[in-house]
């Protein structure tokens, strides 16, 4: 008899469980529904601030579209002023290196205003359209030089421009001089070598050709306009010599022989004990 009395009571315990469990889990969720939180609404402020915003961008934008090309070029010359102090926080062959590549992808703005007719000036045949231009040592390589004319220079050189690739010397080797506002450079003629560069400036040469062969219609033919083999400015390149040559006048010839073709000048540096002796011929 207990022995009976024992599994009736485990059976009703055991039913009773069945029965209050799902109950329970009910609640339970009904109780979680209860407690999730409500999406909130915009406030009338919110909505306020974000329909002035998109206005002021709107008009922002109409009245962009309606300026001129000349004053829209001054406000993005004088917007890249906000951008100088974060590259003065970078190591400065980074920060060289990533003005190269905006250069090279035409991530700087192109100057659009006309340069006035009293800075123009002609040198052994070469028309200049002003005689401020950028020095080699920027663009090495001729990475950038359409990026680099259409920021206003009258001239570009590239360069130094070696006949082998090398690397030039080892890391650091450009130096900040903050209170005189210059730069020490120690890169020892650091180069991708004269295939590399003759490759881009073709295809930036034959680039030119087409778009020349296509606009002829809408120019006059008796007009003579500032440019050279370059387009609307000056190509000069840069020619420098191996580390490890043993005959410098050949790098200097085999310079001369496959950059010429697309160089409106080239400089020939060559480095005797502590002078710099330059040599310019006129392509």
């Amino acid at each position: 008899m207990a022995a009976r009395a024992s599994r009736k009571l485990l059976r009703d315990f055991l039913f009773r469980r069945a029965c209050t469990t799902p109950i329970a889990s009910a609640r339970h969720c009904s109780s979680a529904a209860e407690t999730a939180p409500k999406i909130p609404h915009f406030s009338k402020k919110g909505r306020l601030l974000t329909g002035t915003f998109l206005g002021l961008v709107i008009g922002g934008g109409a009245y962009v579209s309606t300026v001129d090309e000349a004053t829209f070029c001054g406000w993005l010359f004088s917007a890249t002023k906000l951008v100088n102090p974060f590259f003065a926080l970078l190591d400065p062959e980074v920060a060289h290196r990533l003005g190269v590549s905006a250069a090279a992808r035409g991530w700087v703005p192109r100057e659009k205003r006309p340069d006035p007719s009293n800075l123009g000036l002609e040198v052994w045949g070469r028309k200049f359209s002003n005689p401020v231009g950028l020095a080699a040592g920027f663009d090495k390589n001729a990475e950038a030089v359409d990026g680099l004319l259409g920021l206003g220079f009258g001239f570009v050189e590239i360069g130094s421009v070696t006949p082998v690739p090398q690397e030039g010397n080892p890391k650091p080797r450009i130096f900040r001089l903050r209170e005189e506002g210059a730069i020490i450079n120690r890169c020892g003629f650091n180069s991708e070598g004269i295939v590399a560069v003759a490759k881009r400036l073709g295809a930036q040469h034959g680039k030119r050709k087409l778009d020349e062969t296509t606009s002829t219609s809408s120019s006059s033919g008796e007009e003579v306009k500032p440019g050279g083999k370059a387009g609307p400015g000056i190509l000069g390149v840069n020619l420098g010599k191996n580390k490890t040559s043993e005959d410098a006048s050949s790098d200097y010839v085999q310079g001369v022989h496959t950059l010429s073709q697309y160089a409106d000048y080239l400089v020939d540096c060559s480095l005797l004990t502590s002078s710099l002796v330059i040599f310019l011929f006129s392509c």
